[in-house]
């Protein structure tokens, strides 16, 4: 349950940290997760000349994709040491969204979390995952 020295799990250390450190966490794990996707892409397309979504690949893919993930939950405490350095800039961000949108914190979170976890996301997997294709010429 990754426990850590002060008896907490990695959970509650994130929660008691508050909603800025979680906000700001989720954003540094999906863009370290988006990068970790494209350079397996890329290592996968280089070595098979292939892209993972031809047929049988996705195995072999998620084969490479493995080893990128076992190291993303290793430094999982230095992805969360980041997120409390620029959990602030995600305070501003939610009052700049509540000032010029006009709306209540909660509405201003919400679309933090729209524009940033999931529009940023999806767009940095899908510029990564051509990137990296394109220099793998697959």
């Amino acid at each position: 349950n990754n426990q850590n020295d002060d008896g907490l799990t990695f959970r509650q250390r994130l929660t008691k940290a508050g909603l800025s450190v979680v906000l700001s966490y989720g954003f540094v794990s999906n863009m370290s997760y988006c990068v970790s996707v494209s350079i397996a892409w890329y290592i996968f397309c280089k070595r098979t000349l292939l892209s993972p979504l031809a047929p049988g690949q996705w195995p072999k893919f998620l084969a490479v994709y493995s080893g990128f993930w076992v190291f993303n939950n290793i430094v999982r405490p230095i992805r969360f040491g980041l997120s409390v350095a620029i959990s602030t800039q995600f305070d501003k961000i939610v009052l700049w969204i509540q000032e010029k949108a006009r709306v209540n914190r909660s509405v201003a979170i919400g679309l933090t979390v729209f524009f940033a976890n999931i529009v940023g996301t999806t767009v940095l997997m899908c510029l990564g995952i051509s990137m990296a294709a394109s220099l793998a010429g697959v």
